[in-house]
């Protein structure tokens, strides 16, 4: 039953990935197309972070008072409507079709935050707290291949069935993707012990969102490492400030091609797939706490030194290095979100991380271009931001609460 449940949520998140890349690729192409505007495609950015930081936390405490299954079907649900309702915009109001689309990806993004805390709070009960490494490696190893098969296919679905077809294409996805989720089953409770955890889970209808956002803050604050993780990650974006100009790190410092460019998301996206297969393995020879050091300092040099080498596949193996890295950090990051917060403030304490992770993450994006527009030199951007990332890994060596973990799954 274990491995059923893994085969069917693994495969569930690989289609979620799927149609996720293949919408924002999709929409991203066409906005710019009917705008050619470089500010339009910046937006997209800033619409994601600011939807991460006003909305998701909202959506957390409705992700608590509900079954996860429940909460990732409303997602599938809505997310299917979104393409057919853009497909019908394009036919019947073509003028009104870019405004559409920023609303429409307003939605989406809110959906996601249904689909992901859920998620979360979904593993544990499927497959077991001593698996949640495992299957997250290798959920994030099938997501970051169909994030690579949605960049391959999307340009050609535009080409063979238009604008109209791929939103349809992409409503599609999810309904399987919502038909295998209701196969699978929760295993780690027994029925009465569930229904009396989602019976505390699920909150009065005259409880105040904000109240229960305001639960959601006092367990993340009273949560040292999970608290502390989330203030670094926070920190850690304002590496933005380099990473959002790896085009033009790519162009401009490196003289690369727009094929080049592609390299190196293509090459991080299969580095990432190998390392999410082995993620198991790799994050277990020491405390969570010493191997998110290690991946986040070596990380944080390769970051440094694509900014230092001149010579562009260099870049790309350090970019690479970099990917697949940040790809164990992140999966431990995730798994210890799950086994360090009590199930019925999951949700909340997902998103509020989300939020707070992402608070510097618009500011610094448009302040990379800013300065990158005035002709300062985009590589010392990259090697600033690297010795950012090494600074900050030191705190993870040092501070006892998170030292503390001993293993993920206790």
């Amino acid at each position: 039953m274990i491995k059923r449940n893994m085969s069917l949520i693994v495969t569930n998140q690989f289609l979620t990935a799927l149609a996720d890349s293949i919408f924002i690729i999709s929409i991203m192409w066409y906005i710019y197309e009917i705008t050619q505007s470089p500010l339009s495609s910046a937006l997209f950015m800033v619409v994601n972070s600011l939807t991460s930081i006003v909305i998701a936390p909202f959506i957390g405490v409705l992700v608590d008072r509900r079954e996860p299954k429940t909460s990732m079907q409303i997602g599938y649900i809505v997310m299917v409507s979104i393409g057919v309702a853009l497909a019908l915009l394009y036919l019947f109001w073509l003028d009104g079709i870019a405004f559409s689309i920023y609303v429409m990806l307003i939605v989406h993004n809110t959906c996601m935050f249904f689909i992901g805390p859920a998620k979360n709070k979904l593993l544990p009960r499927i497959v077991g707290v001593q698996r949640i490494v495992k299957v997250n490696g290798y959920i994030s190893s099938t997501s970051q291949t169909a994030d690579l098969i949605g960049q391959g296919i999307s340009g050609f679905l535009i080409a063979l069935i238009g604008f109209v077809g791929v939103m349809l294409f992409h409503s599609g996805v999810y309904i399987i993707a919502s038909i295998l989720l209701i196969f699978v089953i929760n295993i780690s409770l027994p029925k009465e012990e569930e229904e009396d955890i989602e019976g505390d889970a699920e909150t009065p209808k005259t409880k105040s969102m904000l109240l229960e956002l305001k639960e959601g803050w006092s367990i993340l604050k009273g949560n040292k490492p999970i608290l502390k993780l989330t203030l670094l990650a926070s920190l850690m974006n304002a590496t933005t400030i380099a990473g959002s100009l790896v085009v033009v790190l790519v162009s401009d410092y490196y003289g690369g091609t727009a094929i080049e460019f592609g390299l190196f998301g293509a090459f991080a996206a299969v580095g990432g797939i190998l390392i999410g297969l082995v993620a198991n393995k790799v994050s277990s020879f020491a405390k969570p706490g010493t191997v998110m050091f290690l991946m986040l300092s070596i990380a944080g040099f390769a970051f440094l030194g694509m900014g230092i080498t001149k010579a562009l596949y260099m870049g790309i193996l350090l970019y690479v290095i970099m990917s697949m890295l940040m790809t164990i950090y992140g999966i431990l990051y995730s798994a210890l979100l799950i086994v360090l917060v009590e199930d019925k403030f999951r949700g909340r304490v997902f998103t509020l991380n989300g939020a707070i992770s992402s608070l510097l993450m618009p500011a610094f994006a448009i302040a990379g271009g800013i300065i990158a527009e005035q002709g300062f030199p985009v590589n010392q951007l990259f090697i600033g931001a690297g010795a950012w990332v090494v600074l900050l890994s030191l705190f993870l060596l040092f501070d006892k609460d998170i030292r503390s973990i001993e293993k993920v799954g206790n």
